[in-house]
């Protein structure tokens, strides 16, 4: 029975380490251990190092060490997860969007698009995952706005924008990506603004979804992304974004994780502007009619 003990704790330790080895360096360069790495983000690997520290090891060696192990991940994790709240003065030429996984619901969350848009007053209202948005909806946010125009998109998402919106197109790669290309007329002049929504399967190759993504908004000059990528920020795949385009990962308030609600898991929803526009601010507000956070991103 000892003897058994000791294997199992023997395996349990080999496979923590290795799980570690695929968060901190192996990541998600190769597509066999994607699921692996989606799976075991950094709060799940501090609760399964923990477990294993009181189940299996009675040594006060191994048990100090693991504590210490334990300690040292929890510093990692609220220091890479956690951004402190501060104050950030918004200029008044300041542009602001909301993007937002409305989580497709059989209705649209009305009552809480309309007090945000009364509350920020954004000049972009994007949203995905709206299956069930009518052109009701529309005729109802267009006479609450008059200000906006607001459309229903392919790909089951919606735009609205203080102002005009001057052209759209759509394009799709099944069991890949959504992606609309919004061209826009705000105050601050004209934007392109690039609504992407990618498929959730985490054996997706995601090398060739998100770099497709990028190679058709940096051939359009998109300036402003923003979408539900189902791809954490650690993915090594943004960082190929960070080159042309700035994140708001920087920029928050709070944890960055935007999923599941509740559970500070994992950042998939993410904002990016082209560089010669600089982020201010990014805001996260959660709702309980979507598992996905509200992001509120303000740039210049």
């Amino acid at each position: 029975m000892m003897k058994i003990f000791v294997i199992l704790r023997a395996c349990a330790l080999f496979a923590y380490a290795f799980l570690l080895l695929i968060h901190f360096i192996l990541k998600d360069h190769f597509q066999f251990l994607q699921i692996v790495f989606y799976a075991f983000p950094l709060p799940i690997l501090i609760f399964i190092g923990s477990v294993i520290t009181i189940l299996f090891y009675r040594s006060k060696a191994y048990f100090i060490f693991l504590i210490c192990l334990i300690i040292v991940l929890n510093i990692v994790w609220f220091n890479n997860a956690y951004i402190f709240p501060r104050h950030v003065e918004i200029p008044e030429d300041a542009t602001s969007v909301i993007f937002w996984n409305a989580a497709d619901r059989p209705t649209i969350p009305m009552a809480i698009l309309s007090k945000n848009i009364n509350k920020i007053q954004p000049d972009i209202i994007a949203l995905v995952e709206t299956e069930h948005a009518t052109q009701e909806d529309i005729v109802q946010l267009s006479e609450e706005f008059p200000a906006y125009e607001f459309r229903i998109l392919d790909g089951y998402m919606m735009i609205g924008v203080k102002g005009l919106i001057k052209n759209v197109s759509y394009v799709i790669e099944e069991y890949s990506h959504d992606i609309n290309f919004v061209e826009m007329e705000l105050a601050n002049g004209p934007l392109l603004v690039a609504l992407t929504d990618t498929f959730q399967s985490p054996t997706m190759d995601k090398r060739k979804t998100l770099g497709t993504v990028l190679q058709l908004v940096s051939e359009r000059n998109v300036d402003l992304i923003v979408g539900d990528f189902n791809t954490p920020y650690e993915s090594v795949h943004f960082r190929n974004f960070e080159i042309d385009y700035n994140s708001f990962h920087d920029y928050g308030q709070g944890f960055s994780a935007t999923w599941p609600f509740g559970i500070p898991l994992l950042e998939i929803d993410q904002i990016y502007t082209v560089k010669t526009l600089s982020p201010i601010l990014l805001q996260k507000f959660y709702y309980n009619v979507s598992d996905h956070a509200m992001l509120v991103g303000y740039f210049k």
